[in-house]
């Protein structure tokens, strides 16, 4: 029988979901090995015999090993960027209430155990790897610091104050935010800060930085950054690289 092309349509759409499966049992394997073993230490062969899936398979996804691990980094970049998506969509007017609600989102993904446990292996490794953490391009947090950076002009703008370069404070708070309680779960595996500690040190920590960016009476109406300051070595903007 002559096939049509709708039944060709129908068959190339019952083979895209398997497809999709067996991409998701590569980065799930991806993860489960990477974090047990290391970078150096998980091979391709065993992330295929994790997955069930030929070697093949893996390699017509993803060229080599690091274009996985990097795969694997940007799908907990894209869960991110889904709840940042979320909160811009609930509606905030205030600026200051937002902001908090965007560090809250940061504070959480970063000090979760996956989070934790991908950035030990990012430091071991990153020595006899240096590509290893430029993975972070594709952790979203390039979006993030966008989003961070238009709330803070509408925060100026609700003040009547200007911002000299609301990117390079946006990379400014995103470091301060994550320092303090990523270290701490780094050296304390076993501490697992709770939802209302990480919600009130956002709030705190906001209120603070707005605090300190806004002119004194009498100040010059733009705020520049200090001297000096610098951002993610790996984001071209602020001169890393792509």
């Amino acid at each position: 029988m002559t096939s049509t092309p709708t039944a060709g349509r129908q068959v190339s759409a019952r083979r895209r979901p398997g497809a999709r499966d067996k991409r998701k049992q590569v980065l799930d394997a991806a993860v489960q090995l990477f974090l047990a073993n290391g970078f150096d230490q998980t091979s391709m062969d065993a992330i295929a015999a994790q997955a069930g899936v030929s070697k093949t398979t893996v390699y017509a996804h993803y060229s080599d090993k690091l274009a996985l691990f990097r795969a694997v980094v940007e799908r907990s970049g894209r869960a991110l960027a889904v709840q940042m998506d979320e909160s811009r969509l609930r509606g905030e007017q205030d600026p200051q209430v937002r902001l908090a609600e965007i560090v809250l989102i940061v504070l959480e993904a970063t000090t979760s155990p996956e989070f934790q446990a991908f950035l030990r292996v990012m430091v071991t490794e990153s020595g006899r790897h240096p590509d290893l953490a430029f993975a972070g391009e594709s952790a979203g947090l390039v979006d993030v610091i966008g989003l961070i950076a238009s709330t803070l002009e509408d925060e100026a703008e609700r003040h009547g104050y200007e911002l000299a370069d609301a990117r390079m404070f946006a990379t400014v708070l995103l470091r301060m935010v994550a320092s303090g309680p990523q270290l701490d779960s780094l050296l304390f595996p076993e501490f697992r800060p709770e939802h209302t500690l990480l919600d009130s040190y956002a709030r705190w920590i906001t209120a603070i930085f707005l605090r300190g960016i806004q002119p004194r009476t009498g100040d010059a109406r733009e705020v520049a950054p200090p001297a000096g300051s610098y951002g993610y070595p790996w984001l071209p903007e602020t001169g890393g690289r792509r």
